[in-house]
């Protein structure tokens, strides 16, 4: 019997994905919230980001699926404030 000591685990490459896809995430989310400070108007950056996303996407994945990524998108943020209002000790 060989031992398994010497095998090397590569990185799957789906978790390098998802890890891509969360820091982009992040750091545009990051640069629209700056932006949006600087010009104090989030409502301006928010359908400048929402028309670039929906052109876009719309191109690459088709409306339906457009569609139901911005609602999934409302969902998720929907059920993490809900989540927050009911854990009063969460300070994060």
């Amino acid at each position: 019997m060989q031992s398994l000591n010497n095998i090397i685990e590569f990185p799957s490459l789906i978790d390098k994905k998802k890890k891509k896809l969360v820091t982009i995430r992040d750091e545009i989310e990051e640069m629209l919230t700056r932006y949006a400070l600087d010009q104090q108007d989030i409502w301006a950056v928010s359908l400048a980001a929402g028309r670039f996303a929906s052109i876009n996407l719309e191109k690459i994945d088709g409306e339906e699926h457009t569609i139901d990524f911005f609602k999934s998108c409302m969902n998720t943020q929907k059920k993490f404030e809900l989540s927050r209002s009911r854990n009063s000790s969460d300070i994060s």
